[in-house]
């Protein structure tokens, strides 16, 4: 079953013909299909995770449901919002993510 989040806008905004105060966020696994990480070591036992900012952005578009352009039209706090439940998500599936 896929986990929801309502974000609570900090700023109201219109897309097209529709105004929005909040952003549903759903965590579905098929989300991440067509998304690709790169993990980097240093040869010591110390990694992470390389994260295009395009993907973040593409699939924080996809857990809100909105196209891309969406994202543009919000505050730069939502925006943040939006973006850290998508890094959260792919790192959570990675091990390293907060729980939705």
């Amino acid at each position: 079953m896929a986990k929801e989040k309502t974000i609570q806008l900090a700023e109201q905004i219109t897309f097209g013909k529709d105004t929005f105060t909040e952003l549903t966020v759903t965590r579905k696994l098929k989300y991440l299909r067509g998304h690709a990480l790169r993990i980097t070591s240093d040869g010591k036992g110390n990694g992470g995770a390389d994260m295009d900012f395009a993907t973040l952005i593409d699939l924080g578009a996809k857990m809100v449901g909105h196209p891309p352009a969406l994202l543009d039209e919000l505050s730069e706090d939502d925006q943040a919002a939006v973006i850290g439940e998508a890094r959260d998500f792919l790192l959570k599936h990675l091990g390293g993510g907060k729980e939705a």
